[in-house]
């Protein structure tokens, strides 16, 4: 478990977290939609996405 929480006080992923909440926040907004549509929308994205930016066939 200690393993688990001392992610949290990882400044990389501190910083990747924040900025998938901002972006989240920031769709929610646009398309009026919960916080939770909006990151299950950029999850989705991602899995359909490679790390070049290419849609995966």
């Amino acid at each position: 478990m200690s393993g688990l929480l001392s992610g949290l006080s990882d400044p990389k992923f501190m910083a990747e977290h924040a900025e998938r909440s901002r972006i989240a926040a920031h769709v929610a907004a646009q398309m009026g939609v919960t916080m939770e549509e909006a990151r299950a929308a950029l999850r989705a994205f991602e899995a359909e996405t490679s790390s070049d930016g290419h849609t995966l066939h």
